[in-house]
């Protein structure tokens, strides 16, 4: 019995620190490349938005619907969806309100707010595929290069989606230990 609690810990840490932490990584990555490609311009500068609301603006799009996708699934009401505004700093938003008892809204939140690394995985890894399996024309390959980078350029968490993050995650995480625990104790994990 303590072995599967071990490994019940061991999922639920990972399961809980991975997704934020892959937003996180790719957030400081992405500031990081564009800061050196960009040399003297902030990211409030002219070509810095540029780059980021207008040249990578799929990106924007998967992003917000992401969020809007996830929040929608789970039962929260989505008020508002911006693809495109020109404010330093915001790309777009989307403004949802959780909605029944508390588990449900800390589960909208925490999946509504890690919703664009997880689809920007599955995105990342559809593009991949479909680049080594299928026989493209070069045009066809830059397609699918460029949306893999408008993807990864967006496949992050803002600090307002940490935040919300932060404030569903505890049930989350019950959750999930419970799923992991009862799974291993009836598949005889040991």
């Amino acid at each position: 019995m303590s072995e599967i609690l071990k490994q019940s810990l061991i999922i639920t840490a990972g399961c809980a620190v991975i997704l934020p932490l892959i937003g996180i990584i790719v957030h400081g990555i992405i500031s990081f490349v564009l800061q050196k490609l960009f040399g003297l311009f902030s990211k409030s500068g002219a070509l810095y938005l540029l780059f980021a609301n207008t040249l990578t603006f799929p990106g924007v799009v998967y992003h917000e619907l992401s969020h809007a996708l996830f929040a929608a699934v789970t039962g929260a009401k989505v008020n508002e969806i911006k693809l495109y505004q020109k404010r330093a700093g915001h790309l777009g938003y989307v403004n949802y309100t959780p909605r029944g008892p508390w588990a449900l809204r800390s589960l909208q939140m925490t999946l509504a707010s890690c919703a664009p690394v997880v689809m920007g995985v599955l995105a990342e890894a559809v593009i991949v595929y479909a680049f080594m399996a299928f026989s493209l024309p070069v045009w066809g390959k830059g397609i699918l290069i460029y949306l893999a980078i408008s993807v990864l350029v967006h496949m992050d968490m803002s600090p307002a989606d940490l935040k919300s993050y932060g404030k569903g995650i505890f049930f989350v995480i019950l959750l999930i230990f419970a799923a992991s625990f009862l799974y291993l104790y009836l598949h005889g994990a040991a």
